[in-house]
Protein backbone atom coordinates (compact mmCIF):
# COMPACT_ATOMS: atom_id res chain seq x y z
CA UNK A 1 0.00 0.00 0.00
CA UNK A 2 1.37 3.41 -0.95
CA UNK A 3 1.25 6.04 1.76
CA UNK A 4 0.62 9.72 0.98
CA UNK A 5 3.44 12.21 1.55
CA UNK A 6 2.72 13.85 4.90
CA UNK A 7 4.04 17.39 5.32
CA UNK A 8 4.57 19.37 8.52
CA UNK A 9 1.28 20.88 9.62
CA UNK A 10 -0.90 18.41 7.69
CA UNK A 11 -4.09 17.40 9.46
CA UNK A 12 -4.24 13.64 10.00
CA UNK A 13 -5.99 10.91 11.96
CA UNK A 14 -3.87 8.60 14.09
CA UNK A 15 -4.70 4.98 14.84
CA UNK A 16 -3.85 4.23 18.44
CA UNK A 17 -1.13 1.59 18.96
CA UNK A 18 -2.52 0.87 22.46
CA UNK A 19 -4.33 -2.50 22.54
CA UNK A 20 -7.36 -1.22 24.49
CA UNK A 21 -7.78 1.63 22.00
CA UNK A 22 -6.94 -0.34 18.87
CA UNK A 23 -8.93 0.94 15.92
CA UNK A 24 -9.71 4.32 17.48
CA UNK A 25 -8.83 7.30 15.29
CA UNK A 26 -7.58 10.45 17.02
CA UNK A 27 -7.38 13.81 15.22
CA UNK A 28 -3.93 15.39 15.10
CA UNK A 29 -1.33 17.08 12.94
CA UNK A 30 2.10 16.27 11.57
CA UNK A 31 4.89 18.10 13.43
CA UNK A 32 7.88 16.73 11.51
CA UNK A 33 9.39 13.52 10.13
CA UNK A 34 11.03 11.41 12.82
CA UNK A 35 14.80 11.82 13.08
CA UNK A 36 15.23 8.50 14.86
CA UNK A 37 12.78 6.11 13.22
CA UNK A 38 12.47 5.53 9.47
CA UNK A 39 8.98 5.89 7.95
CA UNK A 40 7.70 7.53 11.13
CA UNK A 41 6.46 10.99 12.05
CA UNK A 42 6.25 13.14 15.17
CA UNK A 43 2.57 13.93 15.62
CA UNK A 44 0.62 16.22 17.95
CA UNK A 45 -2.83 15.11 19.09
CA UNK A 46 -5.72 17.56 19.00
CA UNK A 47 -7.70 15.99 21.83
CA UNK A 48 -5.09 14.29 24.06
CA UNK A 49 -2.93 16.18 26.56
CA UNK A 50 0.43 15.23 27.99
CA UNK A 51 0.83 14.59 31.73
CA UNK A 52 2.08 17.71 33.53
CA UNK A 53 3.37 18.58 36.96
CA UNK A 54 1.13 20.44 39.36
CA UNK A 55 0.97 24.13 38.50
CA UNK A 56 2.20 23.72 34.95
CA UNK A 57 -0.17 24.28 32.04
CA UNK A 58 -1.11 21.19 30.06
CA UNK A 59 0.05 20.83 26.47
CA UNK A 60 -0.99 18.62 23.56
CA UNK A 61 0.41 15.11 23.67
CA UNK A 62 3.13 14.31 21.12
CA UNK A 63 4.66 11.02 20.06
CA UNK A 64 6.36 9.35 17.12
CA UNK A 65 4.20 6.92 15.16
CA UNK A 66 4.87 4.82 12.05
CA UNK A 67 3.32 5.99 8.80
CA UNK A 68 1.12 2.88 8.74
CA UNK A 69 -0.88 4.30 11.67
CA UNK A 70 -1.60 7.58 9.86
CA UNK A 71 -4.18 8.64 7.32
CA UNK A 72 -5.28 12.06 6.03
CA UNK A 73 -8.08 13.75 7.92
CA UNK A 74 -11.27 13.08 5.93
CA UNK A 75 -12.75 16.14 4.22
CA UNK A 76 -15.71 17.87 5.82
CA UNK A 77 -19.06 16.69 4.56
CA UNK A 78 -22.61 17.91 4.83
CA UNK A 79 -24.22 17.01 8.13
CA UNK A 80 -26.03 13.71 7.77
CA UNK A 81 -29.72 14.37 8.13
CA UNK A 82 -33.09 14.05 6.45
CA UNK A 83 -32.73 17.26 4.44
CA UNK A 84 -31.08 17.78 1.05
CA UNK A 85 -27.69 18.51 2.61
CA UNK A 86 -27.04 14.98 3.85
CA UNK A 87 -27.72 11.32 3.17
CA UNK A 88 -29.04 10.62 6.66
CA UNK A 89 -28.15 7.77 8.99
CA UNK A 90 -29.97 4.44 8.75
CA UNK A 91 -30.32 1.34 10.87
CA UNK A 92 -27.29 -0.88 10.30
CA UNK A 93 -25.02 1.90 9.00
CA UNK A 94 -21.33 1.54 9.80
CA UNK A 95 -20.40 4.79 11.53
CA UNK A 96 -17.66 6.45 13.53
CA UNK A 97 -18.78 7.95 16.85
CA UNK A 98 -16.79 10.68 18.61
CA UNK A 99 -16.10 9.55 22.19
CA UNK A 100 -13.33 10.40 24.64
CA UNK A 101 -11.42 12.45 22.07
CA UNK A 102 -11.42 9.87 19.27
CA UNK A 103 -13.52 8.28 16.56
CA UNK A 104 -14.70 4.74 17.36
CA UNK A 105 -16.11 2.41 14.70
CA UNK A 106 -19.57 1.02 15.40
CA UNK A 107 -22.95 0.24 13.88
CA UNK A 108 -26.31 1.95 14.33
CA UNK A 109 -28.69 -0.43 16.07
CA UNK A 110 -31.66 1.85 16.76
CA UNK A 111 -33.10 5.22 15.76
CA UNK A 112 -34.28 7.41 18.63
CA UNK A 113 -36.15 10.70 18.67
CA UNK A 114 -34.51 14.13 18.17
CA UNK A 115 -31.82 12.87 15.74
CA UNK A 116 -30.28 10.47 18.24
CA UNK A 117 -29.08 6.93 17.64
CA UNK A 118 -27.93 3.87 19.55
CA UNK A 119 -24.54 2.65 18.36
CA UNK A 120 -23.04 -0.76 19.13
CA UNK A 121 -19.25 -1.11 19.48
CA UNK A 122 -18.02 -4.63 18.85
CA UNK A 123 -14.60 -3.83 20.37
CA UNK A 124 -16.12 -3.36 23.84
CA UNK A 125 -19.40 -5.24 23.31
CA UNK A 126 -21.40 -2.22 24.44
CA UNK A 127 -24.13 0.03 23.05
CA UNK A 128 -24.25 3.83 23.63
CA UNK A 129 -26.48 6.75 22.64
CA UNK A 130 -25.20 9.55 20.37
CA UNK A 131 -26.51 12.70 18.75
CA UNK A 132 -26.29 12.80 14.95
CA UNK A 133 -23.68 15.58 15.25
CA UNK A 134 -21.37 13.11 17.05
CA UNK A 135 -21.48 10.59 14.20
CA UNK A 136 -20.06 10.27 10.71
CA UNK A 137 -20.31 7.51 8.13
CA UNK A 138 -17.40 5.09 8.47
CA UNK A 139 -14.84 5.18 5.67
CA UNK A 140 -11.52 3.48 5.04
CA UNK A 141 -8.47 5.04 3.40
CA UNK A 142 -7.49 2.48 0.76
CA UNK A 143 -4.73 3.01 -1.80
CA UNK A 144 -5.07 6.77 -1.68
CA UNK A 145 -8.87 6.83 -1.92
CA UNK A 146 -11.79 6.97 0.49
CA UNK A 147 -14.06 3.91 0.53
CA UNK A 148 -16.91 4.49 0.10
CA UNK A 149 -16.10 7.68 -1.84
CA UNK A 150 -17.64 10.95 -0.67
CA UNK A 151 -19.10 11.86 -4.05
CA UNK A 152 -21.24 8.68 -4.12
CA UNK A 153 -23.12 9.43 -0.93
CA UNK A 154 -26.19 10.88 -2.60
CA UNK A 155 -26.63 7.94 -4.97
CA UNK A 156 -28.15 5.68 -2.34
CA UNK A 157 -30.05 8.35 -0.47
CA UNK A 158 -33.39 7.42 -2.05
CA UNK A 159 -33.69 4.27 0.00
CA UNK A 160 -34.20 2.00 -3.02
CA UNK A 161 -31.69 -0.64 -1.96
CA UNK A 162 -31.84 -4.31 -2.79
CA UNK A 163 -31.71 -5.47 0.82
CA UNK A 164 -34.70 -6.00 3.07
CA UNK A 165 -35.70 -2.99 5.13
CA UNK A 166 -35.50 -3.64 8.85
CA UNK A 167 -36.50 -1.54 11.81
CA UNK A 168 -35.99 -1.61 15.54
CA UNK A 169 -38.86 0.68 16.46
CA UNK A 170 -42.39 -0.53 17.10
CA UNK A 171 -45.18 0.01 14.63
CA UNK A 172 -43.21 1.09 11.56
CA UNK A 173 -43.36 -2.31 9.87
CA UNK A 174 -45.68 -4.82 11.45
CA UNK A 175 -43.91 -7.82 9.90
CA UNK A 176 -40.74 -7.00 11.83
CA UNK A 177 -42.36 -6.70 15.27
CA UNK A 178 -42.73 -9.85 17.37
CA UNK A 179 -44.84 -9.61 20.52
CA UNK A 180 -44.28 -12.20 23.22
CA UNK A 181 -45.08 -12.48 26.92
CA UNK A 182 -41.77 -10.86 27.89
CA UNK A 183 -42.32 -7.83 25.68
CA UNK A 184 -41.51 -6.91 22.10
CA UNK A 185 -38.58 -8.06 19.98
CA UNK A 186 -37.92 -6.64 16.51
CA UNK A 187 -36.02 -7.97 13.54
CA UNK A 188 -32.53 -6.49 13.53
CA UNK A 189 -32.70 -5.53 17.21
CA UNK A 190 -29.70 -6.00 19.46
CA UNK A 191 -30.42 -8.40 22.33
CA UNK A 192 -28.59 -10.52 24.88
CA UNK A 193 -28.87 -14.30 24.91
CA UNK A 194 -28.28 -16.51 27.95
CA UNK A 195 -26.27 -19.65 27.35
CA UNK A 196 -26.92 -23.07 28.91
CA UNK A 197 -23.89 -24.74 27.35
CA UNK A 198 -21.41 -26.46 29.66
CA UNK A 199 -18.97 -23.91 31.00
CA UNK A 200 -21.07 -20.96 29.83
CA UNK A 201 -24.15 -21.28 32.05
CA UNK A 202 -25.47 -17.91 33.17
CA UNK A 203 -23.38 -15.81 30.80
CA UNK A 204 -25.10 -13.28 28.50
CA UNK A 205 -23.92 -12.77 24.93
CA UNK A 206 -24.79 -9.92 22.54
CA UNK A 207 -26.74 -11.01 19.44
CA UNK A 208 -28.95 -9.66 16.66
CA UNK A 209 -32.42 -11.00 15.86
CA UNK A 210 -32.61 -12.29 12.30
CA UNK A 211 -36.17 -13.59 12.31
CA UNK A 212 -38.89 -15.36 14.26
CA UNK A 213 -39.00 -19.04 13.27
CA UNK A 214 -41.70 -20.47 15.57
CA UNK A 215 -43.79 -19.58 18.58
CA UNK A 216 -41.41 -18.00 21.11
CA UNK A 217 -38.43 -19.13 19.02
CA UNK A 218 -35.99 -16.81 17.25
CA UNK A 219 -33.11 -17.19 14.84
CA UNK A 220 -30.24 -14.98 16.01
CA UNK A 221 -26.64 -14.14 15.09
CA UNK A 222 -24.15 -13.61 17.89
CA UNK A 223 -22.03 -10.46 17.88
CA UNK A 224 -18.94 -12.07 19.45
CA UNK A 225 -19.18 -15.89 19.16
CA UNK A 226 -17.71 -17.41 16.02
CA UNK A 227 -19.28 -20.31 14.12
CA UNK A 228 -16.00 -22.23 14.40
CA UNK A 229 -12.51 -21.54 15.67
CA UNK A 230 -10.66 -19.17 13.30
CA UNK A 231 -13.87 -18.64 11.34
CA UNK A 232 -14.73 -15.20 9.99
CA UNK A 233 -18.46 -15.88 10.38
CA UNK A 234 -20.44 -15.37 13.55
CA UNK A 235 -22.47 -18.17 15.09
CA UNK A 236 -26.17 -18.34 14.20
CA UNK A 237 -28.68 -20.49 16.03
CA UNK A 238 -32.28 -20.82 17.13
CA UNK A 239 -33.01 -19.80 20.73
CA UNK A 240 -36.09 -19.63 22.92
CA UNK A 241 -37.50 -16.24 23.89
CA UNK A 242 -37.09 -17.27 27.53
CA UNK A 243 -33.32 -17.12 26.96
CA UNK A 244 -33.41 -13.61 25.47
CA UNK A 245 -33.69 -10.10 26.82
CA UNK A 246 -33.25 -6.60 25.34
CA UNK A 247 -29.72 -5.25 25.33
CA UNK A 248 -29.17 -3.40 28.64
CA UNK A 249 -29.11 0.41 28.58
CA UNK A 250 -25.78 2.20 28.84
CA UNK A 251 -24.39 2.73 32.34
CA UNK A 252 -21.33 4.97 32.40
CA UNK A 253 -19.39 4.43 35.65
CA UNK A 254 -16.55 6.90 36.08
CA UNK A 255 -15.95 6.52 39.82
CA UNK A 256 -14.41 3.29 41.15
CA UNK A 257 -16.77 0.47 42.07
CA UNK A 258 -17.23 -0.09 45.80
CA UNK A 259 -16.75 -3.36 47.63
CA UNK A 260 -19.78 -5.71 47.38
CA UNK A 261 -21.10 -3.90 44.27
CA UNK A 262 -23.07 -6.15 41.91
CA UNK A 263 -21.44 -6.10 38.48
CA UNK A 264 -21.22 -7.99 35.21
CA UNK A 265 -17.71 -8.91 34.09
CA UNK A 266 -16.70 -9.31 30.44
CA UNK A 267 -14.96 -12.68 30.00
CA UNK A 268 -14.77 -15.12 27.08
CA UNK A 269 -16.93 -12.78 24.94
CA UNK A 270 -19.83 -12.80 27.44
CA UNK A 271 -21.08 -10.96 30.53
CA UNK A 272 -20.96 -12.87 33.84
CA UNK A 273 -22.71 -11.75 37.04
CA UNK A 274 -20.39 -11.24 40.00
CA UNK A 275 -19.60 -9.19 43.09
CA UNK A 276 -16.68 -6.87 43.80
CA UNK A 277 -14.80 -8.70 46.53
CA UNK A 278 -11.70 -6.48 46.69
CA UNK A 279 -10.77 -3.09 45.26
CA UNK A 280 -7.20 -3.20 43.91
CA UNK A 281 -4.77 -0.60 42.61
CA UNK A 282 -4.79 0.55 39.01
CA UNK A 283 -8.60 0.52 38.62
CA UNK A 284 -8.67 -3.26 39.04
CA UNK A 285 -10.95 -5.43 41.13
CA UNK A 286 -11.16 -8.98 42.41
CA UNK A 287 -14.55 -10.30 41.32
CA UNK A 288 -16.31 -13.26 42.96
CA UNK A 289 -18.68 -15.35 40.85
CA UNK A 290 -21.21 -17.07 43.09
CA UNK A 291 -22.46 -19.39 40.36
CA UNK A 292 -19.09 -21.04 39.85
CA UNK A 293 -17.36 -19.96 43.09
CA UNK A 294 -14.52 -18.62 40.93
CA UNK A 295 -12.54 -15.42 41.42
CA UNK A 296 -10.92 -13.24 38.77
CA UNK A 297 -9.17 -9.88 38.58
CA UNK A 298 -10.87 -7.48 36.15
CA UNK A 299 -10.08 -3.98 34.97
CA UNK A 300 -12.65 -1.20 35.41
CA UNK A 301 -13.26 -1.16 31.64
CA UNK A 302 -14.28 -4.83 31.73
CA UNK A 303 -17.15 -4.26 34.17
CA UNK A 304 -20.65 -2.84 34.04
CA UNK A 305 -23.31 -2.39 36.72
CA UNK A 306 -25.51 -5.47 37.02
CA UNK A 307 -29.12 -5.08 35.90
CA UNK A 308 -32.01 -7.54 35.74
CA UNK A 309 -34.85 -7.52 33.18
CA UNK A 310 -37.97 -7.89 35.36
CA UNK A 311 -41.56 -7.53 34.07
CA UNK A 312 -40.49 -5.50 31.06
CA UNK A 313 -38.24 -3.12 33.03
CA UNK A 314 -34.56 -2.91 33.90
CA UNK A 315 -33.93 -3.18 37.64
CA UNK A 316 -30.58 -2.10 39.08
CA UNK A 317 -29.23 -4.43 41.76
CA UNK A 318 -28.85 -2.78 45.17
Amino acid sequence: MAHPPFRAGAEVEITSPIHRLRGTLFPGRIVAPSRRKPNSFLVEYRTLVAPSDAGRPSRPYREEVPVGLLRPAPPAEAEAGPGPGGRGFRLGDAVDAFLNGGWWEGAITKELKSARFMVYFRCVKREYRFDAAELRLHREWVNGNWAPPFEDEGEDGDGDGDGEEVTSTMGEKSGDVFRIAKGVFTRGALVEVRSDEDGLQGAWFAATIINKVAKNQFFIEYQTLRAEDNSSEYLREQVAASHMRPYPPETFVVDPYERNASVDALYNEGWWEGTVERVLDGMQYQIYFKGTEDRMVCHHSELRLHQDWVNGKWVMSS
